[in-house]
């Protein structure tokens, strides 16, 4: 068999391979088709850096998972040359108990470890991302926009009257009004948004390829559904929004994110000056 080192696309499988794995070779066959997960990790891990380090990995064992007889244990040698690896592998007759143990273990690991670090993402009331993921997010879609250029809008949404909600209503009405409005921007928003609870009871929005004017539209269907949330005394919520655009020129700037964000402060400090419950924009 042999791949390619940097896509891992499959370039040759002899007839046995293709016979005990039940994978036809076409155009897009990866190795990671046919290897589990624990493999893919050990390859990524191990693997890959002994082969570019020394050309060649000796007697590794892999688990190879076959459309027809389901995970089968082997042995393989690797050889880089140039961009290609070239495999010989082996099916194991005599399963290693043990290092299909750690293999596992191995792979819990990694799994509890991606658990672990989406919790320290989120913020804990709203199941939206804290402050300062949504910070490292962005500054990760700022990179992509210095390559390719989109229009990006950012919404600052602060809920009206908040403190008067938990002095008259209680915290817990408090609590249970956040996670309703961030449901609500769950289901307005899309995958490539980033939505975030910014603090107390204010929110960021962050439309990906928006412009202001789209964002406007989008502002102006949030306070339609909004308004279904009802308070204990049947008054509806209402919140203030500012919008800032994000500038070209300000894309190689150090403090971008902070400059962007004081416009959508100061668009929804003046929703709050011209009565609250409507939208402003700073471009």
């Amino acid at each position: 068999m042999t791949t390619d080192i940097e896509t891992n696309q499959v370039s040759y499988l002899n007839q046995y391979a293709v016979d005990l794995i039940g994978i036809p070779l076409n155009p897009a066959v990866s190795l990671f088709d046919f290897i589990s997960k624990a493999s893919w990790i050990f390859f990524e891990s191990y693997i890959r850096p002994a082969l570019i380090k020394d050309g060649q990995c000796t007697e590794v064992q892999i688990t190879l998972v076959s459309q027809k007889l389901g995970k089968i244990n082997a042995v393989a040698n690797v050889s880089l040359i140039e961009s290609v690896l070239f495999w010989s592998i082996q099916t194991a007759e005599n399963r290693d108990k043990l290092y299909q143990e750690l293999l596992s273990a191995r792979e819990h690991l990694e799994n509890q470890n991606e658990k672990l670090l989406e919790l320290t993402r989120l913020d804990p009331l709203t199941s939206l991302l804290n402050r300062r993921a949504a910070a490292d997010d962005f500054m990760k879609m700022a990179n992509q926009l210095t390559r390719s250029f989109c229009p990006t809008s950012f919404l600052i949404i602060d809920i009206d009257w908040f403190k008067e909600i938990n002095d008259n209503h209680g915290h817990g009405v408090g609590d249970e009004v956040l996670t309703k409005l961030a449901n609500t921007f769950k289901e307005a928003s899309r995958s490539t948004d980033i939505l975030a609870r910014w603090g107390g009871e204010e929110f960021l929005i962050i439309l990906f390829n928006s412009n202001v004017i789209d964002a406007q539209l989008f502002a102006s269907r949030l306070h339609e559904k909004i308004k279904s949330i009802l308070l204990p005394n049947s008054e509806q919520l209402t919140v203030s929004i500012g919008i800032s655009g994000l500038r070209e020129n300000e894309l190689k700037d150090n403090e971008l994110l902070d400059k962007v964000l004081k416009r959508a402060d100061t668009a929804l400090y003046k929703a709050k000056e011209k009565g609250r419950n409507r939208t402003e924009i700073l471009e």
